[in-house]
């Protein structure tokens, strides 16, 4: 299931490096980069680690906002992308191909873990909060932007640039997947307080507001989570 899903992920690698780097121009990087230099005087450091970076776009905005970043992806493909797009901006980020169900670092490491868009194609969702829980300093926070898209059927329409089939392949994967199973974001929550965090708390309107966008915009749910001190 790991590689079905890196190999869909690889596939789209070009066409998300395209429209990221076509996001630098539009309001909602200065939204995010303000965002994230907001959530800094309330963290016990300065250590990232985003799960799922794809062709980097939020690794780059969290090193503009003040963090020193580390960024992993499953998809060989999207962090080559992701290493130009930095390279090209003259940014810093620590790059690695990895599983967020096992993440390679050690206990206690990083001040903040954020993911945006990652966890519905995740096989073990549960695997994946115990792994951000491990690696989080006491007092680190747990943040995650997603969808309940378990019963959506996703379409090609209004993905022309993206390869053929390949909103149909994402809708084979995420019929495979127990996360599409439950109702979100009310099972992450659960997993969350199962795999040892505190302070977790859902926000479905946050997306929209720090984009300035309407409320009645669909959106994504926010997660935040805090690692208790032992």
């Amino acid at each position: 299931m790991i590689t079905e899903i890196a190999k869909y992920w690889d596939k789209q690698s070009a066409i998300w490096s395209e429209e990221k780097k076509e996001a630098w121009t539009l309001p909602e990087t200065t939204y995010w980069l303000e965002y994230f230099k907001s959530l800094l005087p309330n963290l016990p450091g300065n250590k990232v680690l985003e799960v799922g970076t794809a062709s980097g776009y939020f690794a780059n905005i969290l090193h503009l906002a003040g963090y020193e970043v580390t960024a992993v992806d499953l998809s060989p493909n999207m962090v080559e992308e992701a290493q130009k797009v930095s390279a090209d901006l003259g940014l810093s980020i620590n790059y690695h191909v990895m599983d967020a169900q096992e993440l390679e670092f050690s206990e206690n490491q990083f001040d903040l873990v954020f993911t945006r868009l990652m966890t519905w194609t995740t096989p073990d969702v549960e695997k994946f909060y115990a792994a951000s829980f491990k690696v989080l300093q006491p007092k680190g926070l747990f943040l995650n932007f997603d969808g309940d898209f378990g019963n959506m059927r996703f379409s090609q329409e209004g993905h022309e640039k993206y390869p053929a089939g390949i909103m149909e392949e994402a809708n084979v994967i995420k019929s495979k997947l127990d996360i599409s199973k439950y109702s979100r974001p009310k099972r992450d929550l659960e997993l969350l307080e199962k795999v040892g965090f505190s302070k977790v708390e859902v926000d479905e309107e946050a997306q929209n507001r720090l984009l300035h966008k309407p409320e009645d915009n669909s959106s994504l749910f926010q997660l935040t989570a805090i690692k208790p001190q032992s």
